[in-house]
């Protein structure tokens, strides 16, 4: 099967106008234009009079986001994967949706890849993901996988606490990303998310947050560890519709109750959820906590708080 094109083996002559482009790609100028104006792709040249101009590569770009977009993906999430590619230009190639890879196979890439630092090899088996699969599919079945592949390794001692940081970082870097693009699609209510007061790792509510924020909810996202007083005083500036909190040691669960009470009587009329990896394997943890406990992943979190919700 042919590869898919190095963008630096396509010329970046700007010669074509706007209805030439519009000619080789069957895309609108009007489309084009919008792509450009909201998220700097194309980067199409000026003539003295004001006129664009366009390069053999710019039609490239415009044809792949054409044919992502008619598979069903969000242009805005097309243009993050094509950013990815793109930060490299030294060997940037187009992700090719006709080739297929198993989710177990990115997944064992990506972990060697973070793990031997790696971010370049990384970053193209992430563009790689979404460019093929579903957006939700690619949290799921393969960042989800590495992240608990990665945590094995360390836990296990196969990989050094630095190893560790350096996937953790790449992750929250992408999934941070990630949750800006998503965040001007809001439609439904407002859900403040957060760490409990003695709970550094963030990267589950992340992930949380992503999946709310596809389903239409507006997402307040309050990171690790963030005290009580200071939670209280975001509730009342914002008014959430509900308020979910994680943990995932015994010391933060038992923190997580503390705020969890004061949160449900000082706001009662405020829904208040509540998970993370100490509640999965510690199910005794949750007899005593107010509120709903919200499920062992991101699946069931959004099912169960659109029943709560009723949206």
């Amino acid at each position: 099967m042919e590869q898919p094109p190095s963008l630096v083996q396509i010329s970046a002559t700007p010669i074509f106008n706007t209805k030439a482009v519009a000619i080789e790609t069957s895309v609108p100028p009007d489309t084009f234009r919008a792509w450009e104006r909201r998220y700097g792709v194309p980067r199409p040249q000026r003539t003295q009079g004001g006129h664009r101009l366009y390069s053999e590569r710019d039609i490239t770009i415009i044809r792949w986001l054409r044919d992502r977009t008619a598979e069903g993906m969000n242009i805005s999430h097309a243009v993050l994967l094509l950013s990815n590619v793109i930060e490299d230009e030294d060997a940037v190639v187009l992700p090719d949706p006709t080739t297929t890879r198993s989710f177990p196979h990115m997944v064992a890439e990506l972990a060697k890849s973070l793990t031997a630092f790696d971010s370049v090899t990384a970053e193209r088996v992430m563009s790689e993901a979404f460019s093929l699969h579903q957006f939700e599919h690619v949290l799921i079945e393969i960042i989800q996988p590495t992240m608990v592949e990665i945590g094995e390794l360390w836990h296990n001692g196969k990989i050094n606490i630095a190893s560790e940081h350096y996937a953790t970082e790449f992750f929250r870097r992408k999934l941070s990303s990630l949750i800006n693009i998503f965040e001007s699609v809001a439609m439904h209510e407002t859900i403040i998310v957060a760490c409990a007061p003695t709970e550094l790792h963030d990267l589950g509510i992340l992930y949380a947050s992503l999946f709310l924020l596809r389903r239409g909810y507006r997402v307040v996202y309050l990171g690790a560890r963030v005290p009580k007083s200071d939670l209280l005083e975001a509730i009342a500036k914002v008014n959430p519709a509900m308020v979910l909190l994680s943990a995932t040691t015994v010391e933060a669960a038992v923190a997580l109750l503390d705020v969890a009470t004061a949160v449900t009587d000082q706001f009662p009329e405020v829904k208040f959820g509540y998970g993370g990896r100490i509640f999965n394997f510690n199910p005794e943890l949750r007899v005593s906590m107010p509120g709903y406990f919200f499920g062992h992943d991101a699946r069931e979190l959004v099912e169960q708080v659109s029943s709560v919700l009723g949206t």
